[in-house]
């Protein structure tokens, strides 16, 4: 297990290394790069002392040897429309990404897995048509298409739910964070929510049909205890793996629901610093959401191992 652990902390960081490489790359090459910021005046010597104060003057591969020996003592630089450490923005916005992704997860998973499994006991009846025709449909629905309806039908003429914000006093109508978490939550779920139905369905189809099911039955086993003491806790193992992936992309932030709700979280961070050509902000962010995924999907092997014991020993 301590072998495995080293493996893939050593592939995470390098996996790090070439993310950064390839963002720093294309931002500085792209049109619009770093170097349109000396066109933000006129005279030669404002050009000079931007130049200078970015550190436009050297060579890409110099900067991005700077960038990455400050990222390393935790220095992410300095953001040019806040005017604040790159760290602490994103630490201001991270919580907010955080409570809304857990609370997109909790929803999927909490609806997902049921009838996901009602839907695998239920093989080839008109439930289990139902449930996949539902999930398929899930799948279809862009999520600024449902967002934007759900805000004209809930808060524009019902009046029940506020249309932006985290608060009340963020400006986005009246009440706490339940009711504006309540539509950018049931969103980024739905979005999630067929992913965890089909694989559940999936795996519970393909335990249902196992020898030692069978022989569960064989036995007398009641179809309560054979479903949830054999077959569920084994449909559980490959589940956790969907359920971690989702969860990495939850919180690596979704940029169009918190760009739809105006959730101050991170995807609405980065669409904003990519729309202000704020390139510390940029490689802040593309570093800690990288970071995020990352950790996650360790942790997801690491769970899948302790609950399977042939890859733990394997």
């Amino acid at each position: 297990m301590l072998a495995f652990l080293v493996r893939r902390l050593a592939i995470g960081v390098v996996t790090l290394f070439v993310i950064t490489v390839i963002v720093f790359g294309l931002i500085n090459s792209a049109p619009g790069g770093p170097a349109a910021i000396m066109n933000m005046s006129t005279t030669a010597s404002e050009r000079n002392a931007l130049s200078k104060s970015y550190h436009l003057d050297r060579p890409v591969p110099v900067r991005y040897a700077q960038w990455l020996g400050s990222a390393v003592r935790g220095n992410l630089g300095q953001s040019y429309d806040f005017g604040q450490p790159v760290t602490e923005v994103i630490g201001q916005r991270l919580p907010n990404t955080a409570i809304l992704a857990i609370t997109a997860l909790v929803l999927s998973v909490l609806v997902g897995i049921p009838l996901g499994m009602w839907a695998g006991v239920r093989r080839g009846r008109w439930t289990d048509t139902a449930v996949s025709s539902v999930a398929t449909l899930g799948l279809s629905v862009p999520d600024f298409w449902l967002g934007t309806i759900m805000i004209i039908v809930f808060a524009v003429y019902l009046h029940w739910l506020p249309a932006s914000g985290m608060s009340a006093s963020g400006g986005g109508g009246g009440g706490g964070l339940l009711p504006h978490l309540i539509m950018p939550a049931t969103v980024l779920s739905v979005a999630f929510l067929p992913n965890i139905v089909r694989f559940t369905r999936s795996s519970m189809v393909e335990v249902l049909s196992s020898d030692y099911v069978r022989t569960a039955h064989a036995k007398g086993l009641s179809g309560a205890v054979v479903l949830y003491g054999h077959a569920l806790r084994n449909a559980l193992v490959p589940i956790l793996s969907m359920v971690g992936l989702l969860a990495a992309t939850l919180l690596g932030g979704s940029a169009i629901v918190e760009s739809v709700f105006a959730w101050p979280g991170i995807g609405r961070l980065t669409v904003q610093a990519a729309t202000d050509r704020d390139y510390p902000l940029i490689m802040g962010v593309t570093l800690t959401v990288s970071t995020i995924v990352i950790v996650l999907n360790i942790m997801t092997d690491l769970l899948y191992a302790v609950f399977d014991p042939r890859i733990r020993h394997g």
